[in-house]
């Protein structure tokens, strides 16, 4: 894989649209990006994984809203205004069977105010994967650049840190190397078998099982209980209403008594309200009766008159096959009747053709038209039946729909009428003289609001409990018929416990495989790059402990925690450049914060032997107190671009130009047409319009 091409939009400190071109070729695979803290280098390090690989390139692991506030927060801003959307697309040689073809990866970040939309574009050769879903665009691209496997491809100083930290803890070590070697999947695949297993061995078991439906008939049980004391309460509930209903009744009377007018004008309101009671409870009955009578049909018209049109064309053939067959048998008779063909003055030869034709005539003009064989709907019903069916249908399709809105309608009216009767009744102004009475009927009114919502709410758990018995009751079925799958489940896992073996016989031969391989190579580069290449002479992997020594010129092996932190951070990196040359993949090396905090001596080894060699394109994001001047110049035949990073201190914007540290734009070793600003690319015409050189706009 060759990365070609690299274009960030309103991303990050990146303004507008930013294009690098990033060719390299065989004898110059380096490019060179260099910048302060500060400048932007980290997150164009950063933005290259995500494109790649979207939240899986973050190696903490975050929540997908965690990872869309981070990717909300890298939209541009400028001038106290944020971008709503930003850009980062990747453009990449890669060769398979030989076979080098062009690919990019874009992927776009909207902001829609509540959330992000995140859209991701992948095209071979220009055009988009038509082979492949939209949705399986993210796996290809896994598969074509596994997040496992570029991790070794993509450190930082951070990174390097932390697996030299590991070296010196035997076993955060073992598990950081099985992890970067890929042999992890491999164990997870067998503590995941051995889950399964013991998941099927569980079934196994009579017992396990007598154990699961006793659960289950307990829970059931426990549900019947909560169903008896709901309804228990809702009874004691309803008994409560009445008792207040006859206490306001009383409160009522003795207030019409005393009260006068007010009185008087409360009794309306309360008789409109028994009214309104009434009309409702009539409209909920009518809404109920249309909804269980023909109200189904209503939903399916065009169905109902499919089966009605059938019907009708099923009666027609009967009939017409029942006049055919009387007709038939009419002629039959006459040609036996000796009268009647003696009168037409007829032989009994001459009779038969005429009536053989007469036959075949008729059966070819009243043979049923379009007759199908087989299955004959009306055979289901009877007469009476498809006349009933006919009045259903078309009350169903002509008059329900309007009836039920008219119902509904109606409804809703009665009930807002009857909220503003009840507001009126319970809130109406009281008499100085009747205020204690009136106080007493609104506290017995507001009890039984509240009694009668409580039973609304037993009702509502009612149903649900009624409900869960139903899950219950299927569940513990479920559980029954699972006794007669005991046989199946014990064949399951005895194949499951031979996979698992094959899979532990695998794993101790990848593993001895993997680290003979990796042994050999991590002795040349660790060499190559360590200031003690004349003391040491070997590197030496015990794939039983998984621990590594080092030998000397003189035999002595020197265990892996012994070395300095300034040798684990040399052996760090030799180790992540030999685990990414056995892994199979020819990817580009990205390395950010190349030189950490490496002495002198080291950092001159990496420069002349690491750098130029460790792939066939290798990306350096650095400082200027990293890759120096005289550093530089030691790389300087290798190295195909050279990019500087400035930021703004008034506007917080980076702005890239050719160069380096102290090397001008117009003494940089490519020419400036190598990064454009404000370019924009029009897929479908592939016109591209380029503004060369660049600016702070």
């Amino acid at each position: 894989m060759k990365i070609t091409r690299l274009v960030l939009q309103d991303y990050g400190p990146y303004s507008g649209r930013t294009e690098f071109d990033l060719h390299t070729t065989e004898d110059e695979p380096i490019i060179l990006f260099g910048g302060k803290n500060g400048s932007g280098k980290t997150t164009l390090f950063n933005a290259i994984q995500i494109c790649l690989h979207g939240r899986s390139a973050l190696e903490d692991r975050l929540s997908r809203s965690e990872y869309e506030d981070q990717m909300e927060s890298l939209l541009h801003t400028s001038g106290g205004e944020k971008a709503t959307k930003s850009k980062i697309r990747i453009e990449f040689e890669y060769a398979d069977m030989d076979k080098i073809e062009q690919y990019s990866v874009e992927r776009t970040f909207r902001d829609r105010g509540k959330s992000l939309v995140e859209d991701v574009t992948v095209r071979r050769n220009g055009k988009k994967l038509s082979d492949l879903e939209e949705d399986q665009w993210e796996d290809f691209i896994k598969e074509l650049i596994p997040p496992g496997i570029s991790q070794l491809f993509f450190f930082d100083g951070e990174k390097v840190e932390s697996l030299a930290s590991a070296i010196g803890s035997d076993e955060e070590f073992t598990e950081s190397l099985m992890s970067l070697l890929g042999l992890d999947l491999v164990d997870q695949l067998d503590t995941d078998l051995t889950i399964y297993r013991s998941q099927k061995l569980d079934e196994e078991g009579h017992d396990e099982l007598a154990e699961a439906i006793g659960d289950v008939r307990e829970r059931k049980e426990t549900a019947e209980e909560e169903q008896k004391n709901l309804e228990d309460k809702i009874e004691e509930k309803t008994e409560r209403i009445h008792e207040l209903e006859n206490k306001i009744e009383r409160k009522e009377q003795k207030l019409a008594e005393e009260g006068g007018t007010f009185a008087e004008r409360r009794d309306e309101y309360k008789e409109e309200r028994t009214r309104l009671e009434t009309q409702l409870e009539r409209l909920r009955e009518d809404i109920r009766e249309l909804v269980t009578d023909c109200y189904p049909f209503s939903l399916a018209p065009g169905l109902c008159r499919e089966v009605l049109e059938r019907l009708e064309t099923e009666t027609e053939a009967e009939q017409m096959e029942a006049a055919r067959l009387k007709t038939i048998e009419a002629l039959d008779e006459i040609v036996v009747d000796e009268e009647t063909l003696t009168n037409l003055s007829l032989n009994s030869e001459d009779s038969k053709i005429i009536v053989d034709n007469l036959q075949d005539e008729l059966n070819t003009r009243l043979a049923p038209k379009n007759a199908e064989n087989g299955y004959k709907l009306s055979a289901e019903f009877s007469d009476r039946e498809q006349r009933e069916m006919e009045i259903v249908v078309d009350k169903a399709i002509n008059n329900v729909p309007t009836d039920i809105q008219l119902l509904t309608g109606e409804l809703e009216e009665k009930t807002r009428r009857l909220r503003e009767v009840e507001k009126k009744i319970s809130s109406a102004p009281s008499q100085s003289v009747i205020e204690p009475l009136l106080q007493e009927i609104n506290e017995l009114n507001q009890e039984r609001v509240e009694t009668e919502s409580e039973v609304a709410s037993h009702r509502e758990r009612l149903e649900e409990i009624e409900v869960s018995i139903g899950r219950l009751q299927s569940e513990l079925q479920n559980r029954l018929d699972d006794q007669d799958e005991l046989e199946n489940v014990s064949k399951r896992s005895k194949l499951a416990a031979d996979v698992q073996d094959v899979v532990q016989d695998y794993q101790e031969r990848l593993v001895t495989e993997k680290l003979d391989q990796l042994e050999n190579v991590l002795t040349d580069r660790y060499l190559s790059i360590s200031n003690k290449a004349g003391y040491y002479e070997s590197v030496e992997i015990d794939s039983e402990e998984i621990s590594i020594h080092i030998r000397t010129v003189h035999g002595h092996l020197k265990h892996q925690s012994e070395l300095s932190a300034g040798e684990r951070q040399i052996f760090a990196t030799a180790l992540l450049w030999a685990l990414a040359d056995i892994s199979g993949r020819p990817l580009p090396f990205i390395i950010d914060t190349p030189l950490g905090r490496l002495d002198k001596e080291h950092r001159k080894k990496l420069v002349e032997n690491f750098f130029p060699a460790a792939s066939h394109q290798v990306f350096l994001f650095s400082t200027d107190t990293e890759i120096t001047d005289a550093y530089r110049e030691l790389l300087g035949d290798d190295i195909s671009a050279e990019f500087h990073f400035t930021n703004s201190i008034e506007t917080g914007e980076t702005t890239v130009s050719p160069g380096y540290f102290n090397i001008p734009a117009l003494e940089a070793i490519q020419d400036t047409e190598r990064i454009k600003i404000g370019s924009e690319t029009d897929y479908e015409s592939k016109k591209q319009v380029n503004i060369k050189g660049f600016s702070d706009d």
